[in-house]
């Protein structure tokens, strides 16, 4: 009994792991990959790291952290839906929305999303990183 017992937890297990690899959901971490790792990188390429910033009531210029605590999402799960937001930016709103709950009494009246490229030869850095505007989204 015992030893059905054991290979039947084992067989779960590796049932799990297979799974995670094929899903490629960051939030079966550490059971699958870990998005931000799974691929290959190309060492003559651009590494892009996107970020949000905000605009408040004010005219203050914020940061729209990206971490679950802050935002609701975090970068890489942003970073993996930006072509849903880009094609419906009012899906903007639920993270909007989270961001003001966690930060009183920051109300923001628009949004907008950069990507910081740097671009790569052969491993190092190339040229001088620089910004490019991908979204910007007013409030409603």
């Amino acid at each position: 009994m015992g030893a059905l017992w054991r290979v039947g937890v084992m067989v779960l297990l590796v049932g799990v792991l297979v799974a995670a690899q094929f899903l490629r959901a960051d939030h079966w971490f550490p059971l699958g990959s870990l998005g931000q790792y799974a691929y290959p990188r190309d060492p003559n390429g651009d590494v892009i790291n996107t970020y949000v910033m905000g605009v408040t009531t004010t005219g203050e210029e914020v940061r729209v952290g990206l971490t679950p605590g802050s935002a609701g999402i975090s970068r890489v799960e942003f970073e993996v839906q930006l072509p849903e937001f880009q094609a419906d930016p009012d899906l903007l709103g639920d993270i909007v929305e989270a961001w003001q709950d966690s930060h009183p009494p920051h109300v923001l009246t628009s949004v907008t999303v950069y990507e910081n490229i740097s671009p790569m030869s052969g491993g190092a850095l190339a040229s001088e990183p620089y910004d490019t505007v991908v979204l910007i989204w007013e409030v409603p």
